[in-house]
């Protein structure tokens, strides 16, 4: 028997994992005003970059412990995270923070295949299933924490967002005070031997899916700071200066205006009312609980809806996503026996209709009840994938799967923004960020339909992946 507070210390490190980049995605709006003039996809490596650096400090993570213990590795890995971590709020300009970052990569990167690692080594059967599970929601636990943090922090500055990684000081002294050094693979760390090719096979599908899971973080906050374009007119929204005035006085709208708006789908109410913002050149049209942005530019009128909502409020529903993932991965043991070899299609399918939800979204609820949809997914799909890459790889070879298959995961965090940047050229004419979320829920449901046409081959066959994860 374990006791509690050595599981409670292993499963603390989870918190430091999954949403160890994504926890600062709150103040990417901010940091992208604080710089402005830098293209929006290299505010969003802010993000992603670690995950790029992550990616050979996991191979480095296994070879260290040839020379080192793995909890001396770990703790190594830890005092990074924390300096790097909380550092990048004191850099200067972006280069300065973009190198911050990378430097927090090599501590996550040292840090990631310990925190599955270990669970494999201290437990087995069912017990290393609960464990998994547990693992999943716990790093689910740690985003909400950090990005209820981060939110609230990049209200009153973004600098102050990175103060959240100093949460990693508790982390430490558990790990010091109540993880004792493994008895098994004390030697070698990485054992020379092939790997099942299946670990490889995860290692593509934990790219995939951190490819289409971080459009969420990395866009979300800028998504609902921005402004909606609706349409652009070449014609003015009054007859002419008199009539505009005249409006303008009483706060009514012409039905030029109305007309306007309705040849481009948008049926204003009689109770609409305009105002103006900037003396000739920006008005504002309330219509119930929606404005709608009405800027004059040199050859045309441009007429957008008011953005969703301030960066806290991005805080706030990233947190339910990751809330979500906590339950689901709770009860993933009961899930799986629910819905057997269907489980991981019904995940993928799940977040497929999260960011169509997000496609189509026009205030703050269809935002929620997309973070809902994702959050549910993400708690499930990781935690499957974890448990076929322990059931399929050697135990003297399962500290380097679970580093391939980092890899592949940390490949697709830092992909991502530059995956989806070419879906904006599938879908010209509409904003980048809805042509991303349209273009991923096209994926995913081709990718959930494949997984149910292998769920019944599998079902045919009496066996499924998720099962076979589970039975040791």
């Amino acid at each position: 028997m374990h006791s509690a507070l050595m599981k409670a210390s292993i499963l603390s490190i989870s918190l430091l994992t999954v949403m160890a980049s994504a926890a600062i995605s709150p103040a990417l709006a901010r940091i992208r005003q604080a710089f402005p003039g830098v293209d929006i996809t290299l505010v969003k490596l802010v993000l992603t970059l670690p995950s790029l650096v992550i990616i050979p400090f996991t191979l480095v993570s296994g070879w260290l412990l040839k020379f080192f213990k793995k909890k001396q590795v770990l703790l190594i890995g830890l005092v990074i995270y924390l300096i790097t971590g909380v550092g990048a709020g004191f850099a200067k300009t972006i280069g300065q923070l973009l190198f911050i970052r990378a430097l927090f990569g090599i501590g996550v990167g040292l840090i990631i295949p310990l925190s599955t690692a270990l669970i494999a080594d201290f437990f087995s059967g069912e017990e290393r299933t609960k464990m998994m599970g547990l693992s999943g929601s716990v790093s689910h636990f740690g985003g909400v924490v950090f990005t209820l943090l981060a939110g609230w922090l990049a209200c009153i500055s973004w600098r102050l967002t990175f103060g959240v990684y100093g949460l990693t000081l508790i982390v430490m002294l558990m790990v010091i005070f109540w993880v004792p050094e493994p008895t098994s693979e004390k030697k070698g760390g990485m054992v020379k031997g092939r790997l099942p090719r299946g670990v490889y096979v995860c290692a593509v599908l934990g790219a995939l899916m951190m490819v289409a899971f971080y459009a969420a973080p990395t866009n979300l906050a800028m998504f609902i700071e921005s402004e909606r374009q609706m349409y652009t007119s070449t014609r003015p929204l009054f007859k002419n200066r008199a009539e505009l005035i005249k409006h303008l006085e009483r706060g009514t709208l012409s039905e030029v205006t109305r007309r306007s708006f309705a040849e481009h789908g948008i049926e204003l109410s009689p109770h609409a009312r305009i105002s103006v913002k900037e003396s000739r050149k920006v008005w504002v049209i309330s219509d119930r609980n929606v404005k709608y942005i009405v800027r004059r530019k040199p050859d045309r009128l441009v007429i957008s809806k008011e953005r969703l909502g301030r960066p806290g409020i991005a805080g706030y529903f990233l947190s339910t996503m990751t809330i979500v993932g906590v339950i689901s991965g709770a009860v993933l043991a009961f899930l799986v026996k629910f819905f057997r070899g269907f489980l991981a299609a019904i995940g993928i399918a799940a977040m497929g209709l999260g960011y169509f939800i997000l496609g189509i979204a026009t205030n703050l609820l269809t935002v929620l009840i997309a973070m809902l949809c994702i959050g549910f997914s993400s708690g499930v799909l990781m935690p499957l994938l974890l448990l076929r890459v322990a059931k399929i790889t050697p135990s003297q070879l399962r500290t380097f799967g679970m580093a391939v298959v980092s890899i592949g995961v940390y490949l697709g965090q830092f992909l991502s923004p530059i995956i989806l940047k070419g879906t904006t050229l599938l879908l010209k004419g509409m904003d980048s960020f809805r042509a991303q979320f349209y273009s991923l829920a096209f994926f995913l449901s081709v990718a959930a339909v494949i997984a149910i046409i292998s769920g019944l081959k599998n079902l045919k066959m009496g066996s499924s992946i998720e099962v076979s994860g589970l039975h040791h």
